[in-house]
């Protein structure tokens, strides 16, 4: 089963009158592989018949958030989802936009100055004394980064200064990207993870807090019936 979730149409349609907007998708297809080869396709479907784990990461998107520029000095967000391995937390901050004028690749930074993790009730020892404002580049770079040695399309300036920037609570408790399972559990607990976000007041206007969970996940494939699950 595909679920698509659209935008509701005065989001990403220009119209005087919003109540009369509408757009519809077209044309939408599946891709599919075809094997030719018998010796091939007896292997695959053997394979499909036995049963098969395929891992993958998974992205909630699981609240929003409303904060004012020039008194919120000190905001607090909750996860509280059910997760047996939880690779990050994500926050991104956008500021109110025009109806069918949103830039969807603008997030700006709040002026934070520092961020306190807490899971299951207790600080996250490895940001005991908080994150500070010049941790953040890092902590996003650590999960998102490519190799040194592979094209870089984000840097600290645009990070930091040209409304590229997200916070990222890296749960992870090794680095690399193909080990599956390595995030932290949430089973059994109510608690979550707790932020605890300061920033400088300034700016004014509102600003809206998307708040995502990364986690790993596995497709499994049993005999010919099948089944995903998160984790």
């Amino acid at each position: 089963m595909f679920q698509i979730t659209l935008a509701p149409a005065k989001d990403v349609v220009k119209g005087s009158d919003t109540s009369k907007l509408r757009y519809k998708l077209t044309n939408i297809e599946l891709e599919y592989e075809t094997i030719y080869s018998p010796s091939l396709a007896e292997e695959a479907l053997n394979t499909y018949n036995s049963g098969k784990s395929i891992p993958y990461e998974y992205v909630h998107y699981m609240k929003d958030a409303t904060f004012k520029k020039d008194t919120d000095s000190h905001m607090s967000i909750k996860v509280d989802s059910q997760r047996l391995s939880l690779k990050a937390v994500v926050l991104l901050f956008e500021d109110p936009y025009t109806d069918g004028a949103r830039d969807s690749e603008k997030f700006i930074f709040p002026d934070i100055t520092k961020v306190k993790v807490s899971v299951k009730g207790r600080s996250n020892m490895l940001y005991d004394e908080g994150l500070q404002g010049w941790d953040l580049w890092e902590q996003a770079y650590r999960f998102f980064g490519k190799e040194k040695s592979k094209p870089q399309h984000m840097d600290m300036k645009k990070f930091y200064t040209q409304d590229k920037f997200g916070l990222v609570i890296d749960m992870r408790t090794t680095r690399d990207p193909t080990m599956h399972g390595s995030g932290k559990s949430l089973m059994g607990s109510n608690e979550g993870v707790q932020l605890e976000i300061y920033r400088k007041a300034k700016g004014s206007g509102t600003m809206t807090c998307h708040v995502y969970v990364v986690s790993d996940a596995q497709f499994n494939i049993m005999g010919r019936a099948y089944m995903g699950h998160s984790n």
